[in-house]
């Protein structure tokens, strides 16, 4: 199976013999896989951090401090990630690409999650 990034960094032209939906389907199982694995990096980093802020010599105070912080930058980060790779499954949704040719008004994101 072809990674992502080789879709976009390839000269030669796609095989039209496959069938659109069944590649579509095989990229978006690449991009939750990419997306749980940046998240658990992500998680795995933070969770680093705060373990750091827990044994250092900080009063209560600042380190509860912290950690809040920390705790948002992460639910920020994560929920940026997730919102990536659903972009670009909609930006690579065969459904949604008929729409951009026909002259329609058409969204520019449709309301269903990817």
């Amino acid at each position: 199976m072809r990674r992502l990034i080789d879709f976009f960094s390839s000269d030669d032209k796609v095989d039209t013999r496959i069938n659109p939906v069944t590649n579509y389907n095989y990229t978006i199982l690449e991009i939750i896989d990419e997306v749980i694995k940046k998240r658990k990096k992500l998680h795995n980093y933070y969770d680093n951090l705060i373990e750091k802020v827990w044994v250092s010599a900080k009063p209560l105070k600042k380190k509860t401090m912290l950690a809040k912080y920390l705790l948002s930058r992460l639910l920020k980060e994560s929920d940026r990630i997730f919102i990536k790779g659903q972009t670009l499954a909609t930006k690579l949704c065969p459904k949604c690409n008929k729409f951009n040719k026909s002259n329609r008004v058409y969204y520019k994101y449709s309301d269903k999650t990817h």
